[in-house]
């Protein structure tokens, strides 16, 4: 075995690791979120309608959480596809991360139970945190020279930009409640639409200027 390979086996070792921990962290936060659904009470299928309706807000809770919490997996899962190792603060800033998902079970019961607009500002607090955590460790991430040198450029550029604008958009979502209360979570919805639209039309013009 070289020397190389003894010096980057424990790296990758530890990277794996944390991968697990993350994974593991995750899906309890995920069952945690499903966990705290109320179970609608009826009698018979005929009341069933009535029984979902009397915890609607809640059920909506547990809708736009996941809806939201769903492109940061996406984008935190296909990122680490790319990390070779880790270091210290690659595994600092990861742990930040992780604490903005374990907040997601107790914004979406803020979301739930709460009528006006604290519930949004709470989950745009957390979703704030959980992206900014997340851009912070691609920026360090590529920075300190942890990615994989046959890495996609455009994806890596692509996700760097998603985390930085859910960051923006949950920022400024917490002083337009103030404003429109829970039709915030509309805005949510239009901006990542809009930030989608965005991020592929940046990789698009990527590709084209590296024919």
């Amino acid at each position: 075995m070289s020397e190389a390979e003894t010096v980057e086996t424990p790296k990758a070792y530890g990277l794996e690791r944390m991968l697990f921990f993350s994974d593991a962290v995750i899906a309890i936060m995920l069952t945690l979120l499903a966990i705290e659904l109320p179970v609608p009470e009826a009698a018979d299928p005929s009341h069933l309608w009535a029984a979902l309706s009397e915890h609607g807000a809640h059920y909506l809770a547990f809708i736009v959480s996941f809806a939201v919490i769903a492109p940061a997996w996406i984008a935190h899962h296909l990122f680490f596809t790319y990390v070779s190792h880790s270091d210290a603060p690659l595994i600092t800033l990861n742990l930040l991360v992780l604490f903005g998902y374990v907040l997601i079970p107790w914004a979406s019961k803020t979301l739930g139970d709460v009528p006006n607009s604290v519930g949004v500002i709470v989950l745009s607090a957390a979703m704030t945190f959980l992206s900014g955590a997340m851009y912070l460790l691609v920026r360090h991430t590529v920075r300190a020279g942890l990615v994989h040198a046959t890495a996609p450029r455009v994806v890596i550029s692509g996700i760097r930009a998603w985390t930085a604008g859910t960051t923006i958009l949950f920022l400024f979502s917490m002083p337009i409640a103030l404003l429109i209360g829970r039709w915030t979570m509309l805005v949510w919805a239009v901006g990542y639409l809009a930030l989608r639209g965005f991020v592929e039309y940046q990789n698009r013009r990527s590709l084209a200027s590296a024919r």
